[in-house]
């Protein structure tokens, strides 16, 4: 279940780089993906 979230939360960090008009917005869901893509183990459990 936790997993569904994680991978909604992904997709609209996706989304957000591509909607945003300024750098910040392209790259405020790098972070969250970067921890997501390393550790998602850990987040789901």
């Amino acid at each position: 279940m936790k997993s569904t979230y994680l991978t909604e939360l992904t997709k609209l960090a996706d989304s957000m780089k591509i909607a945003a008009k300024c750098g910040l917005g392209q790259s405020v869901g790098n972070a969250f993906k970067s921890i997501v893509g390393n550790f998602r183990e850990e987040i789901i459990y």
